[in-house]
Formats: C-alpha cells, sequence, structure tokens
C-alpha cells in the first residue's frame, strides 16, 4: 500500500490548558498559549470506522526536536479527538528521558567532538542513541481510549506485516529471538486527558555507537546478566534484509487503520513550512526544547542523595537539600517510565518534614492523583524505599 500525502489541515478551535512541568516550558508555552487564545487548534480529522476520528501524520524533518515540539504540542495546544499516529525519523541523536542525569547517562565530551546532539525528551524512560536508521512511532490518544497493551499490540501487529515475529518483553520492550529491536517511553497528561506513546524501531541504527555514546548504570546490566550495553540490542536489517523506513511506515499505517478503524484516512505531510511549524506556540516549544537550561537542566547543592534500582520500576538518584529539619529542594534522577509521578514526587517533597514520617506524609497523597497501574505501582515503590532508607 503506498502512502498517500496532503498538506496537513487543521481546524481552528478555542481552549486548551498546559499541565505542570519541572522547566519553564510548560509555564511559557501555557502563558502563550493564552496570549495566543485566538489561535487555539482543534487537531481532528474526519471519522474512520471507528467511533473516533483518527489521524495519521508523517515527516521527513532530520531535526528531532522538531518532532518532540510537534508531540509537545499535541499535547498541550491541541484538542484530541482520537486516536493520532505520527511517523518519522532524526538525524543522529542521544536523547535522555525527561528526569534523567546527562552526566551520568552519555559522555558529553565524546558527542560533542562528533558533533551529535544531545536532546532531553518530554516522556520517560532511559538514555538512547538514534540515527536515520531507527524509525520512530508516536501514538497519542484521549487517556480514556489509550492503552500501552493496545499500542503494543498495535506495533507487534505491525512488525507482522513485515514478516517478522516479535514478542513483548516487560512493560516497554519489544524482542526479535530474545532480542531488543524497540523500546518504548510514555507520557500522561492528566489535566487534559491525553497520553502519549513513543518508540524506536531499529531498522538500521549505527549500534557500536551505543557504546561509544552511553554509559548506562551498572546496576541495570547486572540484573539483566548483560555484559554491555549493545549485547542485547539487534538491527531487524540483520535478519530482513530489505526492510527499509518506508516499508516500517506502510505497514503502521496498515495495522493502524485497521486497529483504529481509519480505512480511507490520508497520511499527512508535516514539515518546516506546515501550519503547525509556524504556530508562535510551536516555535516557542521548540526553541526551549534546543535551550541547554532545558537539555542539560542543573543540579543544586545538596546535602543527602540516595541511589537505588527497583526491579521492574526504574534506577533511582535522588538527592535533597534538607536545611532545618526540611527539604528545601528535591532533585529525582531516574529512568522511571512515568515523568508525570516524579514531577510531582519532587514537587510533593519540597518542604517537607525530613525523616521517615514526614517524606511518607509528603509522598502519600500521589497515589490518589493516578488510576493506572504503572504509575501507582511507581509511586507506591518509590515511596517505601524512600521511606525505609532516609535517616531518621
Amino acid at each position: 500500500m503506498a502512502l498517500q500525502l496532503r498538506v496537513p489541515l487543521v481546524r481552528w478551535c478555542a481552549s486548551a490548558h498546559g499541565s505542570p512541568y519541572r522547566s519553564s516550558l510548560a509555564r511559557n508555552v501555557i502563558g502563550r498559549s493564552q496570549q495566543h487564545a485566538g489561535l487555539k487548534r482543534c487537531f481532528s480529522s474526519s471519522a474512520g470506522h471507528g467511533t473516533l476520528p483518527v489521524r495519521i501524520l508523517r515527516s521527513d524533518v532530520t531535526d528531532i526536536c522538531y518532532h518532540f515540539a510537534v508531540e509537545e504540542y499535541l499535547m498541550s495546544a491541541a484538542k484530541i479527538l482520537g486516536p493520532v499516529l505520527y511517523l518519522w525519523r532524526p538525524s543522529k541523536v542521544v536523547t535522555i528521558g525527561r528526569h534523567q542525569n546527562p552526566w551520568k547517562e552519555c559522555k558529553l565530551a565524546q558527542l560533542e567532538e562528533d558533533s551529535v546532539a544531545l536532546v532531553r525528551r518530554r516522556s520517560g524512560g532511559g538514555c538512547v542513541f538514534q540515527d536515520p536508521g531507527c524509525s520512530v512511532f508516536t501514538l497519542i490518544a484521549p487517556s480514556g481510549v489509550f492503552s500501552i497493551d493496545r499500542n503494543m499490540n498495535l506495533v507487534l501487529g505491525a512488525l507482522g506485516r513485515c514478516g517478522i515475529k516479535a514478542e513483548k518483553q516487560g512493560r516497554n520492550d519489544i524482542t526479535y529471538e530474545g532480542r531488543k529491536i524497540s523500546g518504548s517511553a510514555f507520557k500522561h497528561s492528566p489535566d487534559r486527558g491525553v497520553s502519549l506513546h513513543h518508540g524506536t524501531i531499529l531498522v538500521d541504527t549505527d549500534l557500536q555507537a551505543l557504546q561509544r555514546y552511553l554509559t548506562p548504570d551498572k546496576r541495570k546490566l547486572q540484573a539483566k546478566g548483560i555484559s554491555s550495553v549493545g549485547a542485547r540490542v539487534m538491527n531487524l536489517r540483520e535478519e530482513f534484509s530489505t526492510l527499509d523506513h518506508q516499508g516500517v511506515c506502510e505497514a503502521f499505517v496498515q495495522e493502524f487503520m485497521q486497529v483504529e478503524g481509519g480505512t480511507g484516512t490520508v497520511v499527512e505531510e508535516l514539515d518546516e513550512n506546515s501550519a503547525m511549524a509556524q504556530d508562535p506556540i510551536f516555535r516557542s516549544i521548540r526553541e526551549e526544547l534546543q535551550s541547554d537550561d532545558w537539555r542539560l537542566g542543573r543540579t543544586p547543592d545538596f546535602s543527602h542523595q540516595l541511589e537505588t534500582r527497583i526491579d521492574g520500576v526504574g534506577v533511582f538518584d535522588v538527592r535533597l537539600e534538607v536545611v532545618n529539619g526540611k527539604v528545601k529542594e528535591a532533585v529525582i534522577f531516574s529512568d522511571a517510565l512515568f515523568p508525570e509521578v516524579i514531577t510531582q514526587a519532587m514537587s510533593a517533597l519540597t518542604d517537607a518534614e525530613y525523616g521517615r514520617r514526614g517524606l511518607r506524609a509528603a509522598l502519600a497523597p500521589l497515589s490518589e492523583r493516578f488510576e493506572d497501574e504503572g504509575p501507582r505501582l511507581l509511586v507506591s515503590s518509590f515511596t517505601n524505599w524512600l521511606v525505609e532508607n532516609v535517616d531518621d
């Protein structure tokens, strides 16, 4: 099935709300959104055979900040009426999860020497190297119909159309004959009722770059019995020599339309001249994603540091600045899959009484804010570990 492309048509509407983030990005976006209230876009499409409208987007832009800006724009400034599929691939880049420490996750000097960009995602998860040999899918939907398991099955179905009998492993990996070919990360915006799932498909990426640029936490490798960061991944071209990005995209389009009821939906092409890219809100998001303040962040002076790996949940590096028995500032570095939990945990810990009772009391309300199993497990596991390991 050949892809049909057209310049996206966007219908204007009012009303969108941002969500709280650790950096100034969302605050600036929300502020500009209010200034440009007349420019709010209603992101809809023609309905397919399903009950909700669907939309399929694709882009050949190579700047990953463009793609992350598309995702953030859809999450924070557009009205999502039904499932959205976005297909793309970047030039050489290392991306880190929203709450990761770049100095611990990758070799910054080597990246600079080789002119490889470092970009921080808005989603969670770990440090990833990407290049044009890495196809990327983004799935966005209203939270009420969003399902990680459904999405993973969609990915497996798309790979199956390429003749690849893949399997889901854990919560966010897909493997072929025991080797990883796809990883995912997620982001939820409870206040807007929108959720995102994006992931990679390793078609023909430079696997040597993983060892050249990344420095994964040794506790991860030891827990999985892995000797090096490149030992458990593979390119699909090793077994499927004719597979390419175009083929992956066509398979995703076909599977998405079958699963979501979008038969006949036209694939829309996004580029630098598209209406979305010209929106001042989009430009603001993209500029901040490119800024050093967002990419590198900052690490405050701290008086307490705790580190651990919780099996099936993530790696945590917690830094607390405690003054006169109260937490003045809290920073949590983590590759956990649900960044909104980490963001809210940092906020909850600020001004908390230091000690087991005070920290548990500060974190307790978080469990009531999340309904899904994944975020709730993250809250309970993190809370129990932190409380058990602080000085009292």
